[in-house]
């Protein structure tokens, strides 16, 4: 990762988002001088050639944030937000970039399928809902064809998660 990569990240940082635990904004980073990116460069690259991420950079402060309409002393009905440190969601932005690159290359096909909507930059939940009602109704008209559709409710998924064989698995 060259020293102009770093920057542009920065420069290209929300700088309303609240800090991590390390208490650096985002406004912060913006500040880094010349040499601090330089040393960042050094740090990053050595991460990324040894696929090693510090674990501080993965802690997280968690705060929840209740829910409109809902009773407050439910921790349910709390929305959890991570605060991430700094360092690591800008490293985790540069690996954004580079995998972007290689999954999206402007020279060539995407590795990732059109109808992959999760994860990506402007497709969001109601564009996938409509683009799978355009496909049902396109089996009504002219023809009458039936439609299958095999739907799974997630919305409690990532709670039955296997939380530390997850975190395990992420840092081998």
């Amino acid at each position: 990762m060259s020293k102009d990569e770093i920057s542009s990240t920065i420069k290209g940082l929300k700088p309303k988002k609240a800090p991590g635990a390390d208490g650096i904004s985002n406004q912060a980073l913006k500040y880094f001088p010349e040499q601090v990116i330089a040393l960042l460069a050094i740090i990053f690259n050595a991460c990324f050639e040894f696929s090693y991420c510090p674990t501080s950079w993965k802690e997280a402060t968690v705060i929840g944030i209740p829910k409109p309409g809902k009773p407050h002393h439910l921790p349910s009905n709390h929305r959890p937000f991570s605060l991430l440190k700094a360092m690591g969601k800008l490293f985790e932005r540069l690996i954004l970039v580079r995998m972007r690159r290689y999954l999206f290359p402007t020279d060539g096909d995407p590795l990732v399928i059109p109808q992959q909507f999760g994860f990506r930059a402007k497709h969001s939940c109601p564009q996938q809902v409509h683009r799978i009602v355009e496909y049902i109704l396109t089996g009504f008209y002219p023809r009458r064809q039936k439609t299958i559709a095999v739907l799974f409710d997630v919305a409690k998924a990532f709670d039955r998660v296997w939380h530390e064989g997850l975190s395990t698995n992420c840092t081998t």
